[in-house]
């Protein structure tokens, strides 16, 4: 086994240790409850592994539907119908599924979602996220207009 090949090997026994030691520590000091607020750390991993959640390719999809009122007012309808259960009718997501999600329902009307491309914020809702309470709508696909 090469020099590099061996750090390699070395660094990746590593990440596994301190993300299997993470785990515990977290287990140990706050359980596993959806009703903790997520530490620092559980915050920092959830938002990266949410941003790496969305392929490159589709972050930069633009929206195909063109602003109308009539779109704006289809959209509205849509998004209390199936989206306000979780992220609430102010997009905030304080309602009782929202809050007691892990992680919680994010509020929408922060920067970190509000900053989203079409094409993230497509593809979330499209494919949904593993392990954020987040569930895939759609048909599935690039050509489905209703998401």
């Amino acid at each position: 086994m090469t020099t590099g090949s061996r750090f390699v090997v070395s660094a990746l026994v590593g990440a596994v240790l301190l993300a299997a030691g993470l785990a515990l520590w977290i287990a140990v000091a706050n359980g596993f409850s959806a009703r903790t607020q997520p530490t620092r750390v559980e915050r920092l991993v959830l938002r990266t592994l949410h941003r790496w959640s969305v392929p490159a390719r589709a972050r930069d999809a633009a929206n195909p539907v063109a602003y109308s009122p009539e779109v704006w007012a289809e959209s509205r309808a849509h998004f209390a119908d199936h989206c306000a259960s979780c992220h609430g009718n102010d997009g905030r997501g304080e309602t009782d599924l929202g809050r007691n999600l892990f992680p919680k329902a994010p509020d929408m009307t922060q920067s970190a979602t509000r900053d989203k491309t079409d094409g993230e914020l497509y593809w979330i809702i499209e494919n949904g996220i593993r392990l954020t309470g987040m569930p895939a709508w759609g048909k599935g696909g690039p050509d489905d207009m209703d998401t």
